[in-house]
């Protein structure tokens, strides 16, 4: 019940102030590139004069911080601006092509990463209409997140299927890793923006796979336990 003398939150002005908080975000974002740009050359200029610079302790951690800025700019930017643009690709190519990518990172963390099809399934993926790009930004954050959770020796699992979802026919992707379970507090949240609880998180990354993968006309789900965490992306069939 709204307090007395005040009205209650209308859709439309929830929405106005949404879009107001995007373009004050997107200003700020605007101007923290620029000196952000500029700090990162003077250092590249220091370096390149005083090549001794490279001997100093945090040195390289320089960079580092840099570059994680760098990238929670670029992810702030994305979700504040997400949009897709389809045309038909090989999904099935698109996904084999990410697992291989992550392959020399499973080898160094002893890390075992399979993917499997099932029967009847892959027709499905070998041509499908989606935004190439966000759908491998997708699948790229959800398997980085499994290798940072994923034990020394652990597993993280790709399953390809087909599902049945409220009638229609959904293409299934699923990671799966025996990393620790997330707490179930933390689960209800796990897609929500600017929520993290990974040190070093920017609470973007989920929120933007739910964005982009929301705008395929799919879902995104987490179900996790002592045993397995599991996300599954379901997209329709067109």
């Amino acid at each position: 019940m709204p307090e007395a003398g005040k009205k209650p939150l209308n859709t439309e002005t929830i929405h106005s102030a949404a879009d107001d908080m995007g373009k004050i975000t997107s200003v700020f974002l605007h101007e923290l590139r620029n000196p952000l740009s500029l700090i990162k050359g003077t250092l590249q200029y220091i370096e390149l004069k005083h090549p001794e610079a490279r001997s100093y302790k945090y040195w390289d951690q320089l960079f580092e911080l840099m570059d994680d800025m760098e990238n929670m700019i670029f992810e702030f930017s994305q979700f504040n601006f997400c949009s897709i643009k389809r045309s038909y690709i090989n999904l099935h190519g698109l996904i084999i092509s990410v697992r291989d990518n992550f392959m020399p990172r499973a080898s160094r963390q002893h890390v075992e990463l399979t993917l499997t099809e099932e029967a009847g399934c892959i027709k499905y993926f070998n041509l499908y209409y989606c935004d190439a790009p966000k759908i491998k930004q997708v699948l790229v954050n959800i398997i980085k997140n499994a290798f940072e959770a994923v034990p020394e020796g652990g597993f993280i699992r790709i399953n390809l299927g087909l599902k049945k979802s409220s009638d229609a026919r959904m293409l299934s992707i699923t990671v799966s890793n025996n990393g620790p379970a997330i707490p179930q507090d933390q689960l209800e949240q796990i897609f929500e923006p600017y929520v993290t609880y990974k040190k070093g998180g920017t609470g973007i990354g989920l929120a933007l796979a739910k964005r982009i993968i929301g705008l395929h006309e799919g879902s995104i789900s987490v179900r996790s336990d002592s045993e397995t965490t599991s996300f599954e992306i379901l997209l329709p069939l067109l």
